[in-house]
């Protein structure tokens, strides 16, 4: 049975938010679980500066951090594995994981700017779920014990995510309303939803906790941030009134293509995504509609995978979409050859 903890008593709490810290290199152990525990960094994507963009724990615990060059990193933890970023890998866990949540809550929000990040709405589940913190318990159950999911419960979206985040995996930790504003005091300022170069700033004038930044008087929080500022201050002192926004379930159609031998040139693509368009706008759930949005994925030779979302600007038929992905595929610079390809539509 999971384990949970409750801040102080009293209160009901409504909003359950669950976490998975490191998303991407977590979500790489559901295919190397043996990797489960060694220091693991993310490097670069293609094109992208030779830098960590992630770290595990176990790497942290070697003085590795996000920013540092792979090379220094290395250097401070010679056994550090690099997992390169993969879009299509983590794109599906996560629609699995939503999927999970969604069975059980009809309100689920996925945080666009934090992946691992789930909001879900337990108001009216109480017989379905029982109370807080056993629905929390169970929504985690839904997740990969691998990933290290934690979960957090309190009365509005920004308190039950910080909870999450101090949470220890496997653990749910609960917030009752009266005791949010103490509980987010000591709460480290770096999980306000700020731009990275504003939590430099805040960092900078010894702002390190929710707690620091609620003191202070919000004009002058106003006048130096502007209204994100303003904003984070309001979280900051526990109050958000933002609901759980469901995801909207637009139609999708999906097609994939194995190619017979990997291909590097665009030709070859272009040829592949007008026979998957094709495909698509002859199922009955296409036929004389138009779509809105292209989803490419394709998996690269090696085990890599490329991700692009084309979004036209009037809704379009089959003709008008294999155009506008043709002129996308003559501009990309693939980084490896190309084994497979999948095409979603929606819209």
């Amino acid at each position: 049975m999971l384990l949970w903890r409750r801040v102080h008593a009293g209160g009901t709490v409504s909003i359950a938010c669950i976490v998975i810290p490191h998303f991407a290199l977590r979500v790489a152990l559901l295919e190397r679980p043996e990797l489960d525990g060694a220091p693991l960094l993310l490097g670069p994507a293609q094109g992208e500066r030779p830098l960590v963009y992630d770290a595990t724990p176990e790497a942290a615990a070697h003085g590795v951090r996000a920013g540092l060059g792979l090379r220094e990193a290395v250097a401070l933890c010679p056994e550090a594995l690099i997992i390169t970023p993969h879009p299509v890998r983590e794109n599906a866990a996560a629609e699995r994981i939503i999927a999970g949540l969604e069975a059980r809550s009809p309100a689920v929000e996925s945080d666009a700017g934090q992946p691992g990040c789930y909001a879900i709405d337990l108001t009216g589940l109480e017989r379905l779920l029982g109370p807080p913190s056993l629905a929390a318990e169970r929504l985690l159950a839904t997740v990969p014990a691998i990933l290290r999911p934690r979960a957090g419960v309190a009365s509005n979206k920004f308190t039950a995510r910080v909870a999450a985040y101090q949470a220890a995996p496997g653990m749910v930790q609960v917030v009752d309303p009266v005791s949010t504003q103490t509980f987010l005091a000591v709460a480290p300022a770096s999980l306000l939803p700020l731009s990275p170069d504003k939590r430099r700033r805040l960092e900078r004038l010894g702002l390190r906790t929710l707690g620091d930044l609620a003191a202070l008087p919000p004009a002058a929080v106003q006048a130096r941030f502007g209204a994100e500022g303003r904003q984070a201050w309001e979280l900051a002192r526990g109050n958000d009134s933002e609901p759980v926004r469901p995801r909207l379930q637009p139609e999708t159609v999906s097609e994939s293509l194995t190619l017979p031998a990997p291909a590097t040139s665009r030709e070859t693509l272009v040829i592949a995504i007008t026979r998957l368009v094709l495909r698509a706008f002859d199922r009955a759930a296409l036929r004389n509609r138009h779509v809105r949005q292209a989803r490419v994925r394709v998996s690269l030779e090696g085990g890599q995978a490329w991700e692009q979302i084309t979004t036209l600007r009037e809704p379009g038929g089959h003709k008008r979409l294999i155009e506008a992905l043709g002129y996308r595929i003559q501009a990309l610079v693939l980084p490896g050859p190309v084994e497979a390809l999948t095409l979603e539509l929606s819209g």
